[in-house]
C-alpha cells in the first residue's frame, strides 16, 4: 500500500471509480478501454507533476512522495513518456474512443497548457492549482459518460452532481495542502496558502464540505430514489473527509491515504 500511494495508483483507480459513478448516474455503458486510457492519462499527469516538483525542490525534498520521485526520476520519466505515447496511439486507433476524441483533445490540450502556465508562473499563482486540478479531474472522469449522450437528454440535476464531485475533489486537495503546508514551504512550493492563512483554509474546507453535504440533503428530498445511492456515496466521501480532517487521532499520513481511498467508494455501485 505504501508504494501504491507513492505511485498515485490510488488516484488512478479513484478516477476510474469516478467515471463509473457518472456512467451509472447517466445509465450509459463505457467500454473497458476507455477506463484503461483514463487511468493511463491520470497516472501520467500526476507522476509528471510529482517528477517536476521533485526536480524543482529547494535541496532534498521533504515529503516521502517527492523523495521517491527524485530518487527514481530516471526510471519514472521514461515510463511516463512511454505511457503517454502508448496512450496517444490507442486513443487515435481504437474505435471505442471516437466519441470522445474531439473533447479529449480539447481537455488534454488545456490541461498541458494550464499545467505549463502554472509552472512558469511559480508561487504567485499557485493558489489556482487546487481549484484547477479539481476541475480538470472532475471534467476528466465525467467526460466519457456525458459525451455518450445527447446533451438534450441529460437531466439538469446531473450537472449538480458534477459540481458536488468537484467540491469533494477540491476539499481533498485543500486538506492535503493544509497538511503539507510546512513541507511545501521548505521545498519552495506554493499552494492556496499564499492567498489565505491556515486558519482561513481550515474554515474554507469546512464551508465547502458542509455546502456539498447540504446540497446532497436537499437532493435526497427532491430527487427520485434512483439518485439516492449516488447522493449517499458523495455524502460519505465528503463527510468522511471532514471527519478525518478534524480528527485528533489521525496522523497526516493516515489522513492522506484514507482520504485518497475514499474516492474508491463509487465502486460500490458494482454491487447494485
Amino acid at each position: 500500500m505504501y508504494y501504491f500511494n507513492l505511485l498515485s495508483l490510488d488516484v488512478v483507480f479513484g478516477a476510474m471509480a469516478g467515471m463509473l459513478f457518472f456512467s451509472d448516474l447517466l445509465e450509459v455503458k463505457i467500454s473497458e478501454p476507455v477506463y484503461i486510457l483514463l487511468g493511463m492519462a491520470v497516472w501520467s499527469i500526476y507522476t509528471w507533476d510529482h517528477l517536476m516538483d521533485a526536480q524543482s525542490a529547494l535541496g532534498k525534498p521533504q515529503s516521502p512522495r517527492h523523495q521517491f520521485h527524485q530518487k527514481y526520476f530516471r526510471v519514472l520519466l521514461p515510463l511516463v513518456f512511454s505511457c503517454i505515447l502508448v496512450g496517444i496511439l490507442l486513443f487515435f486507433s481504437l474505435g471505442e474512443m471516437e466519441f470522445i476524441q474531439t473533447h479529449g483533445i480539447l481537455l488534454g490540450t488545456f490541461t498541458v497548457v494550464w499545467m505549463g502556465f502554472l509552472k512558469i508562473a511559480g508561487t504567485k499563482l499557485s493558489w489556482l492549482k487546487e481549484i484547477s486540478t479539481a476541475l480538470i479531474y472532475v471534467l476528466g472522469v465525467s467526460l466519457a459518460p456525458f459525451a455518450s449522450l445527447d446533451m438534450e437528454l441529460v437531466d439538469n440535476f446531473s450537472y449538480l452532481f458534477i459540481f458536488i464531485y468537484f467540491l469533494a475533489a477540491l476539499v481533498n486537495l485543500l486538506i492535503l495542502s493544509y497538511l503539507d503546508a510546512e513541507v511545501d514551504q521548505k521545498d519552495g512550493f506554493g499552494s492556496v496558502l499564499v492567498l489565505i492563512p491556515k486558519t482561513g483554509l481550515k474554515n474554507l474546507i469546512l464551508l465547502l464540505g458542509m455546502t456539498g453535504i447540504g446540497i446532497l440533503l436537499v437532493l435526497g428530498v427532491i430527487l427520485p430514489s434512483f439518485y439516492h445511492v449516488h447522493s449517499v456515496i458523495l455524502g460519505l466521501i465528503i463527510g468522511y473527509h471532514l471527519i478525518l480532517f478534524f480528527s485528533k487521532n489521525q496522523t497526516k499520513d493516515q489522513v492522506r491515504k484514507k482520504s485518497e481511498a475514499l474516492f474508491l467508494l463509487p465502486f460500490l455501485l458494482l454491487l447494485f
